[in-house]
C-alpha cells in the first residue's frame, strides 16, 4: 500500500510537472502575424517606409514591453509583388508555413483576391489604408481609414466654398481612386460645378504631359490630383508646374506630405489643399526618433491597426483569430495616432477625413 501511495504521489507530481512544462512552452510560443505587401516596383520604397515599418515599430514596442499574454509577437514579412496572384501566394505561404492569425496588407487589386483565402483559413485581414468600400463586406477584414467616397465629397465642398465653377481631375488608374473621383464629381456637379477634364495615368507611368496639355486647354478653376504613392504625387506636381498649367487651386490627397514631394522644393506644393487624418505629435516624434524620417497619415493608420490587433488579443485573452476578430468588431472607440476610430459590429470604423493646406514646409489644418 505504501508503494502504491508513493507511486500515486509520483504520478501526480509528474503530471503536474508535465502540465507546468506544457504551460510554459505554450506561454513561450510566439503570436504569429504577417505582412503581405508589394516590396518592389516603383512604389516599393514607400510601402516599406510607411506600411511595413510602422507595423515593425509597433511589434518591437510591444515585445520590449513584455509581449502579449506573456508571449512575444513574431512578425513575418512576405513580398506580395504587384498582382493579385502574387498577393494570394504570399498570404498562402504566411498561413501554411508561418501559421499567422492576422495579416497586414493594402491596395485594392491585391487585397480583394486575398479575402477568400483569409475567410477560408480564418485569418484577420488588416488593410489599414485601403479605401475601397468592398473591403469590409468580408467578415474577416478591418480598415483604419475613411472610405474613398468621403474624401471626394469633402474636396467638392471646399471647392464650392472657394467659389470655383470648373474643375479638372488628374488621377492614377485605381479602382478605389475612381470611387473618390465619382464622389467628387457627383458632389461638385450637385453644387453647380462642372468637370471640364478627367485624365488618368497608369501606376508605372512617368510621363503625364499629354494629359496635362488637355487639362490646360480646358482652363479649369481647380485641379484635383489623387494618387496612391508619393512618387506619383511628386511627378504630377512637377509636371503641372513645368506645363504652365496654373489653376486657381490644386486639391490632392495626403500623399502631398511625402518626402519625394518635399524634395521638389521651389514651392511646388505651396497652397495645395488636401484630405488626410491628423497625426498625433507624440507619435510623429517617436516615429522619427526610431526610423529617422517623418511619419505620414498612412504610417499612422498601419501603426494603429497593429496596436488595435494587440489590444484585441489582450481583451480576448487568446490569439484565437475568431475571438480576436470579434473583439475588434465590438471594440467601441479606439484612440489611435491619427484619429479616434469607433467599431460597432464590423471592421468598418466611424472616421472622417479632415482638410489641411501646405504652407511652406508645414501642413496645417484648413477650414473652408
Amino acid at each position: 500500500m505504501k508503494t502504491l501511495k508513493t507511486n500515486g504521489v509520483r504520478a501526480v507530481v509528474a503530471a503536474g510537472a508535465l502540465a507546468l512544462a506544457c504551460g510554459l512552452a505554450l506561454a513561450q510560443e510566439p503570436i504569429n502575424i504577417g505582412v503581405a505587401l508589394p516590396l518592389g516596383g516603383q512604389n516599393g520604397e514607400y510601402v516599406k517606409r510607411y506600411f511595413v515599418a510602422p507595423t515593425e515599430l509597433a511589434t518591437k514596442e510591444i515585445n520590449a514591453a513584455g509581449g502579449i499574454l506573456g508571449r512575444q509577437v513574431k512578425l513575418t514579412v512576405e513580398d506580395a509583388r504587384l498582382d493579385g496572384a502574387g498577393a494570394v501566394s504570399a498570404l498562402t505561404k504566411l498561413i501554411n508555413v508561418d501559421k499567422i492569425m492576422a495579416v497586414f496588407t493594402a491596395f485594392t487589386p491585391l487585397t480583394l483576391p486575398q479575402l477568400p483565402v483569409a475567410e477560408e483559413k480564418k485569418v484577420i485581414v488588416l488593410a489599414a489604408s485601403m479605401e475601397h468600400p468592398d473591403l469590409t463586406k468580408s467578415k474577416w477584414a478591418v480598415r483604419m481609414t475613411p472610405t474613398a467616397d468621403k474624401a471626394g465629397g469633402v474636396i467638392a465642398g471646399a471647392a464650392d466654398k472657394l467659389g470655383f465653377k470648373t474643375a479638372a481631375i488628374l488621377t492614377e488608374e485605381n479602382e478605389a481612386i475612381r470611387i473618390s473621383v465619382r464622389s467628387f464629381t457627383a458632389a461638385f456637379e450637385k453644387l453647380g460645378g462642372k468637370i471640364v477634364a478627367d485624365e488618368t495615368f497608369k501606376t508605372q507611368d512617368t510621363e503625364m504631359r499629354g494629359q496635362l496639355t488637355k487639362i490646360r486647354a480646358a482652363r479649369p478653376d481647380a485641379v484635383y490630383v489623387i494618387v496612391s504613392a508619393g512618387r506619383l504625387m511628386a511627378l504630377a506636381l512637377k509636371q503641372i508646374n513645368e506645363s504652365g498649367l496654373k489653376p486657381k487651386q490644386i486639391f490632392a490627397n495626403h500623399l502631398i506630405e511625402d518626402r519625394e514631394v518635399k524634395s521638389l522644393g521651389g514651392g511646388v506644393s505651396e497652397g495645395v489643399i488636401y484630405t488626410t487624418l491628423d497625426i498625433d505629435p507624440a507619435y510623429a516624434a517617436r516615429f522619427k526618433a526610431a526610423l529617422g524620417y517623418d511619419a505620414d497619415a498612412n504610417s499612422g493608420k498601419h501603426y494603429d491597426s497593429t496596436m488595435l490587433l494587440f489590444e484585441a488579443i489582450k481583451r480576448a485573452g487568446t490569439d484565437d483569430s475568431t475571438k480576436v476578430r470579434d473583439e475588434i468588431y465590438k471594440f467601441g472607440e479606439y484612440k489611435g495616432t491619427v484619429a479616434n476610430f469607433k467599431f460597432e459590429g464590423s471592421g468598418e470604423p466611424t472616421v472622417f477625413p479632415i482638410l489641411k493646406i501646405v504652407k511652406g514646409d508645414t501642413f496645417v489644418k484648413y477650414t473652408p
